[in-house]
């Protein structure tokens, strides 16, 4: 990736939520550990049950979450995908299919976790989307049901 076009990436990546609390060197390491890819419509790039190995920054376009043949989300822009098993355990709890051309940022958990090690606030920014992810997926109970 030449120089001006990291710039404009970190510039971008500094500007999604998830990124909030972040330094320009929180978001340049981000960059400088991952790859950008440009997925195909239709790609499921992740696939429930199976080990995973990369997080995933959506940079552009939008995907579907599937659990089993269910639909329960779509994402877009500044979204996170693959937080949720790379800091509870894992496997992939879910499918995720692109929906038309889309580009991610990549990054090996191997990568990120030195990265971590070094820039603790990317870590906090995790902690709180995977904490948000993890809310959105639990079975919502009615507590006005006798009980």
């Amino acid at each position: 990736m030449h120089h001006n076009e990291k710039r404009e990436l970190v510039t971008r990546l500094a500007g999604f939520p998830f990124l909030t609390g972040c330094g320009h060197d929180d978001v340049a390491g981000l960059v400088d550990a991952g790859t950008v890819r440009t997925l195909p419509d239709g790609w499921a790039f992740v696939q429930e049950g199976t080990p995973a190995d990369a997080c995933y920054v959506l940079l552009s376009g939008t995907v579907r979450v599937y659990y089993g043949r269910d639909l329960v989300a779509t994402m877009t822009d500044g979204d996170v995908i693959g937080e949720m098993a790379y800091l509870g355990g894992g496997q992939r709890n879910a499918t995720v299919t692109s929906h038309g051309k889309v580009t991610v940022l990549r990054i090996e958990y191997e990568d990120l976790t030195k990265l971590l090690a070094r820039r603790p606030a990317l870590g906090i920014a995790l902690r709180r989307t995977y904490d948000a992810h993890a809310h959105k997926t639990q079975p919502t109970t009615d507590d006005s049901a006798p009980g």
